[in-house]
């Protein structure tokens, strides 16, 4: 498919809204930490008060490389050895030096393709200034190196994909598209926002794509893992949980905003043959804090099984 997919009706339906990011699941939803904003602002007034919050803030811009191998059945011999690197929710402007540090980052890695999470804005309600600017100077920056391809998350507005697209960002709003080594073929597979928007078509999404390929997901939560490990797919490419964000010393997560197994919070994975991999993402959502859980951008090393 050439060019960006145009909007959804789900997604335009929620996005003329305008009223600031609830996620809707039934009575649920009043226990749910994402629709409890004084409780989030209350958590972050208590970090204050015990000066919490200056670690806090340094912990969020402690940005990590994480190098992770993966092997995939039915990886095509072509593909041996590349390296994608993967960055998701930026949540930029909720950091002043968080793009500065980013670039820094990448600039010292190798890698043959790009990949970007979705949620780039740290508010959800409106469309952030900030937000694109700093998006347009990364966005630029990466398409600059290698190809780069993106999917939009639950704190996107299609405008955002809009402004990526033009700056070289290939767009996979419900579309794929196959990635070349020579005479090997990879189909790279993108989701629109399931978990506030409800706007994935994974039909949609892979009408172009043969069903015996090698295909690789990649969508803003994990929460899709049962649908896309049935479709047959070799790899799992999310982000959206941060890892917790805020965890307890020995690493528990007590939210993570993500219905899904423990197992599938952050790092490597497997559900039933399909691998996946969660990032912690690089910025924060929320409150601009972390606590036993760094920031990361990932180095995948595709390898065959």
């Amino acid at each position: 498919m050439n060019g960006m997919r145009p909007i959804s009706a789900a997604r335009l339906a929620i996005e003329a809204e305008g009223h600031r990011h609830l996620v809707k699941r039934g009575w649920l939803r009043f226990l749910h930490l994402e629709n409890m904003p004084p409780l989030v602002a209350f958590l972050g007034y208590c970090l204050k008060l015990t000066l919490l919050d200056v670690s806090g803030r340094k912990n969020a811009l402690d940005v990590q490389v994480e190098r992770v191998d993966i092997a995939l059945p039915g990886l095509p011999k072509g593909f041996e050895g590349v390296k994608i690197l993967f960055v998701s929710d930026l949540h930029i402007d909720g950091q002043e030096r968080l793009a500065e540090k980013l670039i820094g980052l990448i600039e010292a890695l190798t890698y043959d393709y790009c990949l970007l999470g979705g949620d780039y804005t740290f508010r959800s309600d409106r469309e952030s200034e900030v937000a694109t600017s700093r998006m347009v100077k990364i966005a630029t920056y990466l398409a600059g190196r290698t190809e780069v391809y993106g999917i939009l998350g639950n704190h996107d507005h299609y405008a955002m994909g809009e402004c990526l697209n033009q700056c070289g960002v290939k767009m996979l709003i419900n579309s794929s598209v196959c990635l070349r080594r020579g005479g090997d073929i990879v189909h790279l597979v993108g989701l629109d926002d399931w978990h506030y928007y409800h706007a994935d078509d994974l039909a949609l999404a892979e009408q172009e794509v043969p069903s015996d390929a090698c295909r690789v997901m990649l969508c803003h939560s994990p929460e899709r893992y049962n649908l896309v490990a049935k479709a047959g797919y070799a790899l799992y490419l999310a982000g959206h949980t941060h890892g917790g964000q805020i965890c307890l010393p020995n690493g528990y997560a007590p939210a993570t905003c993500a219905t899904i197994p423990r197992s599938l919070v952050r790092g490597a994975w497997q559900w039933d043959d399909m691998q996946g991999y969660t990032s912690r993402g690089c910025g924060t959502s929320g409150l601009p804090f972390r606590f036993f859980c760094p920031p990361e951008i990932t180095l995948i090393t595709l390898h065959r099984q």
